[in-house]
């Protein structure tokens, strides 16, 4: 398309729910505890020895059965386990996405103590994960910010992370990005494998009984964070979840009152039974990305939807690769310090789109030192289906008029980079085909997690938004898929930097 101007950009960007653009700079302003540099390539941005301020866990205890500092729904309903002052350092412990471990579960896991066999019976365990599916993902919080309303933002900090018991890794035919046995999925055979990893602090690593000679660097980050949303947000995804279930052809984390916390709200006979959202459908308020860049040293910028703000955290990775194809990365219970930093209107970085990260060296700790690479194509056989399309033979009209895209990768990419355009464009002065230049040489087009809004009311002709689509090959859970669009600053010299620094003052 021709030359846009700024203004119709963000106009643009804000009609749609995109994936966070990510890769911005790093002043001071805000006073951010100082994290030590890596010790080298595969330490992850080494451990916080500074104070922490608060502590707030639901490790100890089950969330289903005491409700206690946790939750696995969304909702501004749901009220904050405590609040802190702005700049506050506060330990989130979490249990792993499954409320585990906890030898009183009513389905503990198959090994003694609710933990696992050396080598895990994975039909036992799969039955009794399935059986408490609706339990999934138990958040610690939520934690309110004192002074947070609704507009303001909040600068996130994530300063260190450290296991607290044992990972494991699942896969199944019905799940992840190869779920399905062709003609209408993509596996070309059943499978199921359920594996434990045990970390080792001096090498800082993973290893597996299933996989002696495998050793997994320790690169940690949670792959759920993020704010209560509002009730117009709320609104919104239940509308989303509604074309879902009619493109999809089936529920996909729809509603689902049984095992929701806290019942009072979100439970069966919750004041809110029929509202509050899985925490699998994340959106603005960010949720379970299941992102690599949320990693030790990552900053996350967020708009506070509710009074507060109300952040949670949990389902920590203790490593996952840039994809989590088989749903499920190494899960672990963990001690999550943050830093938690409110930034009101006028103050420095406000203006930054959200959501938005700022991250140093994390993603090229999690690149390969030596690697093999294999290049996929939209080739097919005749007469075969892949599972994403399959929802979409008798649905062409609703498709059309949908705000979602199942399984659209091209569309959340497209999302995406009209943000890092936007903030090229806004804060460098560029036109839109600069930008476009500087995206195609710079900018880096990775998966995320997240259920995105369409792109079908943005005013483009169809061909307009065929030229801004982008091209990956790499999903994460299914429908919902997100797409990140990271912006390499190290590009920008003098007076330039110093303008995309400014702009990042959040951090």
């Amino acid at each position: 398309p021709g030359a846009r101007s700024p203004r119709l950009l963000k106009q643009m960007c804000t009609a749609m729910m995109s994936v966070a653009m990510f890769g911005l700079p790093s002043p001071r302003s805000l006073e951010f505890s100082s994290m030590p540099a890596p010790e080298s390539e595969t330490n992850p941005a080494g451990k916080y020895d500074g104070p922490v301020d608060y502590t707030i866990s639901a490790f100890e205890e089950s969330c289903i059965k005491t409700e206690t500092n946790c939750y696995n729904r969304y909702h501004p309903a749901i009220p904050l386990a405590m609040e802190v002052p702005s700049g506050s350092v506060v330990d989130f412990r979490t249990r792993d996405l499954w409320d585990h471990p906890d030898p009183g579960l009513t389905q503990p896991w198959d090994g003694e103590d609710g933990a696992f066999a050396p080598i895990p019976d994975a039909d036992l365990n799969f039955d009794k994960a399935y059986g408490d599916l609706a339990a999934v993902h138990i958040i610690t919080g939520p934690v309110g910010v004192a002074g947070a309303m609704p507009g303001d933002k909040l600068a996130i900090e994530i300063l260190d992370i450290t296991p607290l018991a044992q990972g494991f890794t699942m896969s199944h035919t019905p799940l992840g990005f190869m779920n399905g046995v062709k003609p209408d999925g993509n596996s070309p055979e059943e499978y199921k494998a359920w594996v434990t990893w045990d970390y080792d602090a001096t090498t800082m690593s993973w290893t597996s009984p299933s996989f002696p000679d495998v050793v997994v660097p320790y690169e940690p980050f949670p792959g759920s964070i993020g704010v209560l949303p509002s009730a117009e947000t709320v609104a919104l995804k239940l509308e989303h979840h509604a074309t879902e279930v009619e493109l999809y052809g089936n529920p996909q984390w729809a509603v689902n009152p049984e095992l929701a916390v806290p019942a009072a709200v979100c439970g069966v006979n919750g004041t809110y039974a029929t509202e509050c959202l899985r925490t699998l459908a994340g959106g603005e308020y960010f949720g379970n990305t299941d992102t690599q860049r949320m990693g030790v040293g990552t900053t996350l910028l967020l708009e506070c939807e509710v009074a507060g703000c109300g952040v949670g955290t949990g389902d920590v990775h203790g490593a996952q690769g840039d994809g989590e194809v088989s749903i499920t990365a190494i899960e672990m219970a963990a001690s999550v310090k943050m830093k938690l930093t409110l930034v009101k209107p006028g103050d420095a970085g406000y203006a930054t789109p959200t959501p938005a990260m700022y991250g140093t060296t994390s993603i090229k700790r999690m690149s390969p030192g030596e690697f093999i690479s294999f290049m996929g194509f939209p080739f097919k056989s005749s007469g075969t289906l892949p599972s994403q399309y399959v929802w979409a033979k008798d649905r062409i009209d609703t498709l059309v008029t949908s705000k979602i895209i199942p399984e659209s990768m091209s569309l959340a990419g497209a999302n995406a980079l009209l943000k890092a355009l936007t903030f090229l464009m806004e804060v460098g002065g560029y036109t839109y085909g600069e930008a476009m230049v500087l995206a195609s040489v710079t900018v880096d087009l990775r998966v995320d997690r997240g259920l995105q809004g369409g792109i079908n009311n943005s005013g483009w002709t169809a061909e307009e938004i065929q030229e801004g689509m982008t091209r990956s090959a790499q999903l994460v859970d299914k429908p919902a898929v997100g797409m990140e669009a990271v912006i390499d600053l190290t590009v920008f010299k003098g007076a330039k930097y110093a303008a995309f620094k400014q702009a990042a003052a959040w951090h």
